[in-house]
């Protein structure tokens, strides 16, 4: 029988990547430190909602073998529910990470499916791709991404907020965004339509990007059931009536140039 559920609060980076070659116990040990908890009155929960990529297979890995999951002080464990992992540190339940994948469309966007393990493949259009989502009982969230949301690709965007209703996706914020970027005007288009803006870290594929996980993303008290913390989370996204709290901090302008132009002529090898 399901424990009833509670007010909790909760801090939720809503756009995590643990890349093959991550130290995850680094990627993890981050999640719960960068994410701001001051002034929150009790001990608010950490989640981490993933974002993996066609090549990336974390969260299979980790309830395929759970025991090489354990570090100095984390531990990672299969959750109380499918699309769960537990996140405990010596001992004690600190959050956890919920299932979730990226797909890339044929226009180069990304789009998450947050909440479900699921596949999806790369390349169908970003119409056809959200409908594939929803169909599989994930959580939709059209990904700000830099240099993807103008031209071409921008006329898409704003016709999917223009004809679409709120309820249909999510808009995705990252801390890839610099801080002196302002916000994009799809996104204030989406946010006068009613359209739910998340913030995630948005990691890359790159050496010691680990330390940007938690640095941004989302925070809500609300209700909370921790037998099952997927149906939790996919609740409060799916709401048209719970206010999201943006917290922490998007990368400095210098750091961010630094992160992406490695990224783009000097990328970390991922095997597909």
């Amino acid at each position: 029988m399901s424990a009833p559920a509670s007010r909790q609060t909760l801090l939720i980076d809503a756009h995590v990547h643990i890349y093959p070659g991550y130290d995850w116990e680094k990627a993890v040990t981050h999640l719960l430190a960068n994410l701001p908890g001051a002034g929150i009155t009790g001990k608010p929960l950490i989640i981490g909602l993933l974002a993996e990529s066609r090549a990336c297979r974390f969260f299979k890995d980790v309830l395929a073998t759970p025991s090489a999951f354990t570090g100095n002080a984390v531990q990672l464990t299969p959750g109380p529910d499918p699309q769960s992992i537990a996140i405990r540190v010596r001992g004690v339940l600190a959050g956890y990470l919920v299932a979730g994948r990226q797909i890339v469309t044929r226009e180069k966007l990304e789009i998450l499916a947050l909440g479900v393990d699921v596949s999806i493949p790369d390349g169908l259009t970003a119409d056809d791709t959200l409908d594939a989502v929803r169909a599989a009982g994930a959580i939709p969230v059209l990904s700000w991404s830099p240099g993807k949301w103008f031209g071409l690709r921008g006329k898409i965007i704003r016709t999917l907020i223009t004809a679409d209703t709120p309820d249909r996706f999510l808009i995705g914020d990252t801390g890839l965004r610099p801080t002196l970027w302002p916000l994009p005007c799809l996104m204030r288009l989406a946010g006068k339509k009613g359209f739910t803006v998340i913030g995630g870290s948005d990691p890359l594929p790159l050496s010691d990007e680990e330390r940007w996980v938690g640095t941004y993303g989302i925070t809500v008290t609300t209700d909370f059931d921790p037998e099952n913390p997927t149906a939790s989370i996919s609740r409060l996204l799916r709401s048209r009536t719970i206010s999201l709290t943006s917290i922490g901090q998007r990368s400095p302008v210098l750091a961010f140039l630094s992160r992406w132009i490695r990224n783009q002529f000097f990328p970390r090898r991922i095997s597909d």
